[in-house]
């Protein structure tokens, strides 16, 4: 009658010597040892993001630039990052544990061939509870200005924590002596890969 129980024989070397351990297992206890030496450490993915502009001088255009990159990629992004690029969660204040605060709004300025220009970014939480429902998803907008007038606005360079479908603005491109601005966006699937 077998009662699931096994032998298992391990030589080990000790001194030059063969050691022989001989140990009865239960089938259960076997498979549970199998199972804890075979698990990995699971590692989650950390997605960094950095929103920010770029007064190209030389090419007479702005820059709204919106970048993302996973793991240590992103790292090296936030380390080599302009002194025009922020995390968009730098840009907020802890009420406490569980909530935003307030956001700060960066301004600077960008002088090109036919004026300058005054750019605004803040940081756009999912949520101002971090608990709630996007609460720890956060995205950033920004106004450019010239004079009184607004030149371009984004809203939210990302639509939402669950929307897939919408495409993300990746740069907006401003000229000088132009009355439209350039969009370029991508799929959310080729901004998260």
């Amino acid at each position: 009658v077998f009662y699931g129980h096994i032998r298992l024989q391990r030589a080990f070397y000790f001194a030059g010597f063969a050691v022989y351990i001989t140990l009865g297992l239960s089938m259960k206890l076997l498979a549970t040892l199998l199972l804890l030496m075979t698990s990995t450490t699971a590692y989650a993915d950390v997605f960094y993001v950095l929103v920010g502009y770029v007064c190209d001088i030389k090419n007479d255009q702005l820059l709204l630039t919106y970048d993302g990159a996973y793991n240590e990629d992103g790292e090296a992004m936030v380390v080599n990052k302009k002194k025009t690029q922020w995390d968009p969660w730098t840009l907020v204040t802890a009420k406490d544990d569980d909530h935003i605060g307030s956001v700060t709004t960066t301004r600077g300025k960008c002088r090109l061939s036919d004026g300058t220009y005054h750019i605004a970014i803040l940081p756009s939480p999912g949520n101002f509870n971090i608990q709630g429902r996007c609460g720890a998803w956060m995205t950033a907008s920004a106004t450019v200005k010239k004079g009184n007038r607004i030149v371009h606005a984004v809203p939210r360079f990302e639509s939402d924590c669950h929307d897939t479908d919408s495409p993300i603005i990746t740069r907006v491109t401003i000229k000088a002596k132009n009355t439209k601005a350039e969009v370029s966006t991508v799929p959310w699937n080729d901004f998260y890969k």
